[in-house]
């Protein structure tokens, strides 16, 4: 049946065109419609001090930025996973991008200074949590 053929022919032409169509939209980058986004952010600013036993403190700012640069901020699951770790800025905090969960933000505790970690966020899809940090050296 010569017929069958052709039509069988002209139908696997049409697939192939079909599954290179879709392999180009779903490789050009362009976000899938109503998918929102499947992360969220935590961010805050940090603060630590006094960083000098008397004022007005005289420290360059690259020892400030290695002060903050040592109390790397981690994030673990509440079962203790490493998750990830960023390290504050002092002039503009930290920001990290997480999937949707519950976490524990914490840091390096260092001599006889404290902070208010560790603290727990739960981060929703699209949205921004903010956790702000204060550390006390326990420079006198």
């Amino acid at each position: 049946m010569p017929g069958m053929d052709l039509s069988r022919s002209f139908f696997i032409i049409v697939l192939i065109v079909i599954t290179i169509a879709v392999a180009i939209l779903l490789n050009t980058g362009t976000p899938v419609p109503n998918t929102g986004n499947v992360t969220g952010t935590l961010t805050g600013t940090v603060t630590i001090g006094p960083l000098c036993p008397v004022e007005p403190c005289t420290i360059s700012h690259d020892q400030i930025v290695a002060a903050y640069a040592a109390r790397p901020i981690t994030i673990t699951t509440e079962r203790g996973a490493f998750v990830g770790s960023v390290n504050a800025d002092p002039d503009t905090g930290y920001s990290i991008s997480l999937q949707p969960g519950t976490y524990v933000v914490d840091i390096q505790h260092q001599g006889i200074g404290g902070s208010n970690l560790p603290g727990t966020v739960i981060i929703h899809a699209g949205e921004t949590v903010r956790l702000d940090i204060s550390i006390d050296t326990g420079i006198r």
